[in-house]
């Protein structure tokens, strides 16, 4: 007798060996018990969770001699006949090779004959989206009104490709990936009874590997078997399916989270060595990252994560000393390498490349140290606290940044060639270079609003045919930021097409006290000279120019409360 496949050997044969469908086994039997079978039924879902086996099972307890039954009995003829698929009552056809509206023709001139010995005469139509439309529309009338004796049984892993009618006319049952846990159950039970020793480590990644479908995992099983006899050792498993090991899986995302980038690329190096599939790893490395942020998220056990309790712990502990939102960012990181690796001819490089600036990624601080050093510039405001304590608290919050004091942004060398080092304290420009000046922040504000913003904490002090000299507070952010060479070369650009000159373009550091009398109006009826120098003041603020420096932001609008 040839051999015969544990997929085939260990098929359901009753309702209740359906594994991870009890929506469906529930209701059928329900159906079967009150006498209400509809005559046409849609089996839809995944590969491999058992629409066709319970098809089979559902023709058993229609025609068993002793049903209509909710548990054939697997021992008279009718049973025997289909589980062998050789009644000439229940016919199953291949949707994809009988697709034309001939073959459905001839099964409507069929359907009028009467079942041979069975109560009922069973058509079990497997891939049915696969039917041409000419066949489904051939159908539509028989599916409908068929004979008392007929039942329908469609089954599809695309149930969206088949017309509305056909389902209008169907009770649909949408079958459900099998969870991890159910599929590794009934493995052990199967190497059980088939006397093969095998550790729970094994089963368990052969379980994961069948991505909910109970047959590939049945026949994954039949393959390691065949490859290592009735002793299969883990690493049996890894050669044969060629994935990697779990543990490459932490050790890689350990080495990321160091910040190690030459490991990082040894171990990839180590995978592609051993011959894996590198674009299966990623997707394992993927899920790997996405079982981190859930555990981070949860906190410890969660209902959506399978995995073994030893891995769930490391998972944890992994996870403990990296923030959400560093890990969602590598993860997004993760997720675009991989969508490049399906359509690119050099995966291993793509993978590479990926994992290095996952490495490289510098870490986001934490929600509660921004809060805390809010709260101390918060402090630095009170008018109880003195100039040094002001000082001492904005050095402290910003020194803990990693990259560099309140100073850090320093101009390009060269840029300050162009900036007068002595205060003027005593220059004034009059109420024409004023309006000038005006004029000018508004012909910015229209080409760049950033720039604008930045010359409006300025003021002017002198505006000649060749010259216009912009003081800005020592010291202060926008100092620093319009000293940039390439900043003051957009100012003078711009300065040159409004003014139509070849204006130079001087910065002057100016005391904040004396910036603050004088500062630039606004157009007439907009605000008063107070509001102005209150705006002025704020911006100016020290902590305030500290506050923006740390989020890397810039000042939007200023509310002065009257």
């Amino acid at each position: 007798m040839s051999y015969l496949v544990l997929a085939r050997k260990w098929r359901p044969q009753v309702f209740e060996e359906l594994i991870g469908q009890d929506h469906v086994t529930r209701t059928l039997q329900n159906a079967i018990a009150a006498g209400r079978l509809a005559h046409a039924f849609l089996f839809a879902g995944p590969r491999g969770v058992g629409k066709t086996s319970a098809a089979r099972i559902l023709a058993k307890a229609a025609n068993c001699v002793q049903g209509p039954t909710q548990k054939p009995c697997n021992q008279c003829e009718n049973c025997k006949e289909i589980a062998e698929g050789s009644s000439i009552d229940v016919l199953e056809i291949d949707g994809a090779s009988n697709t034309g509206v001939d073959n459905v023709r001839e099964l409507r001139e069929n359907v009028r004959y009467l079942p041979s010995k069975s109560r009922y005469k069973i058509y079990i139509i497997d891939e049915v989206h696969m039917l041409s439309t000419s066949a489904f529309n051939a159908l539509l009338k028989t599916l409908e009104e068929p004979p008392s004796h007929v039942l329908f049984v469609f089954a599809t892993t695309e149930p969206h490709k088949i017309p509305l009618t056909i389902l209008s006319r169907c009770q649909r049952f949408d079958f459900k990936r099998i969870p991890l846990n159910l599929i590794f159950e009934r493995l052990r039970a199967i190497a059980s009874a088939e006397e093969v020793r095998i550790d729970d480590d094994a089963l368990m990644l052969i379980a994961r590997e069948a991505e909910g479908g109970m047959r590939d995992a049945q026949s994954l099983l039949d393959q390691v078997i065949s490859y290592s006899g009735k002793e299969i050792q883990k690493d049996d498993i890894l050669t044969l399916l060629g994935i990697g090991d779990r543990q490459i899986l932490f050790d890689l995302s350990a080495a990321i989270f160091e910040k190690d980038a030459k490991r990082c690329l040894a171990l990839i190096d180590d995978l592609y060595n051993r011959g894996y599939d590198l674009g299966q790893f990623c997707k394992d490395f993927l899920n790997h990252f996405r079982n981190l942020l859930v555990m981070k998220l949860e906190g410890g056990k969660s209902s959506v994560i399978s995995v073994p309790e030893d891995e769930a712990k490391e998972l944890l502990s992994q996870g403990g000393g990296v923030s959400f939102e560093d890990l969602h960012r590598l993860f997004q990181i993760l997720l675009k390498g991989e969508e490049l690796m399906t359509r690119t001819p050099f995966p291993k490089v793509v993978l590479e490349m990926t994992v290095v600036e996952m490495a490289r990624l510098e870490s986001l601080l934490p929600l509660d140290e921004i809060l805390s050093r809010v709260e101390r510039l918060e402090n630095t405001l009170s008018p109880h606290a003195s100039n040094t304590e002001n000082r001492r608290a904005v050095s402290e919050s910003v020194s803990n940044k990693g990259s560099g004091g309140p100073n850090s942004r320093k101009p390009v060398g060269g840029c300050r060639e162009e900036i007068a080092h002595d205060s003027q304290e005593g220059v004034e420009a009059s109420e024409e270079e004023v309006r000038q000046w005006d004029e000018f922040i508004n012909f910015v504000r229209g080409e760049n609003p950033i720039l604008a913003s930045f010359l409006t904490q300025g003021r002017p002090l002198r505006l000649t045919d060749t010259i216009l000299e912009i003081g800005f507070a020592k010291d202060s952010f926008s100092l620093d930021r319009i000293s940039e060479r390439t900043t003051l070369q957009s100012v003078e650009e711009l300065a040159q097409r409004h003014f139509k000159d070849a204006l130079q373009i001087r910065i002057t550091p100016t005391s904040p006290s004396k910036d603050a009398k004088t500062s630039t109006k606004a157009p007439p009826g907009s605000e008063t000279d107070l509001v102005r120098h209150r705006k002025k003041e704020a911006i100016d603020n020290h902590v305030v120019q500290e506050a923006v420096e740390i989020f890397q932001g810039r000042i939007v609008e200023v509310k002065v409360n009257e």
